[in-house]
């Protein structure tokens, strides 16, 4: 299982950007009568998901029934992610000691049937919500039964989009590794690791992904990124900063958690 790094900002407080990420988050309206909220270009919400225009973006969530106070699904539901995010009442052996609780159940088949279509109620939840576990649903196709379930996550801090056909960086984490590595919002990401992002998203999160696990491998104390400073003149190199080593693999979940993995639900413990 993923072990997730304690932020810099704390867990429960809306993450903070320069500029200020519900405000730089490109959202428009579209459909017959305008009533469908997508985006105005490509952007990275996670390492594994772009959202593209024309993509219908229905709500942002952060689970509030969960007795044991995780937003985290897998573990409301003790399954795996993908049974979780399915929402499917029993896990992979049909158990009923697996089953979603009622009260979560309850909470997510609202979030699911709800519909915002206008933009500034994106806004104002990005704004207010703990954004270490703000969710959002949307639809890839714009259809109703279509719908997909992500939580939003940041490279090293950095909020990665295609505003004009070029990976650009529009909006850095206060204090993040990516803020104190010198990478300002406008950069252009030209490679990362020495891997061309190809002006492409899925491309450059595969750069990052390789970039993060070559330099852990070899205990280096930082990856390298190539950018070009407001998409403009030469190159530059920016080092961004990784944890220190620990013996083991201590810090192994620290070191890659960015990386999309499957999350299985967290195992018992072991008895005396």
């Amino acid at each position: 299982m993923m072990v997730m790094a304690a932020p810099v900002r704390a867990q429960n407080q809306p993450v903070h950007m320069r500029p200020e990420f519900p405000l730089i988050f490109p959202l428009t309206t579209t459909g017959k009568d305008g009533r469908d909220v997508t985006v105005k270009y490509p952007v990275m919400i996670n390492p594994a998901t772009v959202l593209k225009p024309g993509m219908v973006l229905r709500t942002i969530y952060v689970l509030s029934t969960y007795s044991e106070g995780s937003s985290d699904l897998a573990l409301a539901h003790h399954g795996t992610m993908e049974e979780s995010y399915a929402r499917n009442a029993f896990g992979a052996n049909g158990s009923e000691e697996q089953k979603l609780p009622p009260e979560v159940a309850h909470e997510l088949e609202g979030y699911r049937r709800t519909v915002w279509e206008v933009p500034n109620n994106f806004v104002l939840a990005m704004a207010q919500y703990p954004t270490d576990a703000m969710h959002l649903i949307y639809s890839p196709t714009g259809k109703s039964q279509d719908l997909h379930d992500e939580r939003f996550g940041f490279f090293d801090g950095l909020f990665v989009g295609l505003p004009v056909g070029k990976v650009t960086v529009i909006a850095v984490e206060k204090e993040s590794k990516g803020d104190k590595a010198g990478i300002k919002a406008g950069d252009e990401i030209v490679a990362v690791g020495g891997m061309s992002t190809q002006n492409d998203l899925a491309t450059f999160a595969s750069a990052y992904s390789s970039a993060k696990k070559v330099a852990t491998e070899n205990e280096a104390s930082s990856y390298a990124m190539t950018i070009r400073p407001e998409g403009k003149g030469e190159a530059q190199t920016a080092n961004i900063p990784l944890p220190p080593k620990i013996t083991g693999n201590l810090m192994s979940g620290f070191l890659d958690e960015d990386k999309p993995v499957k999350k299985d639900a967290p195992a018992k413990p072991a008895g005396p």
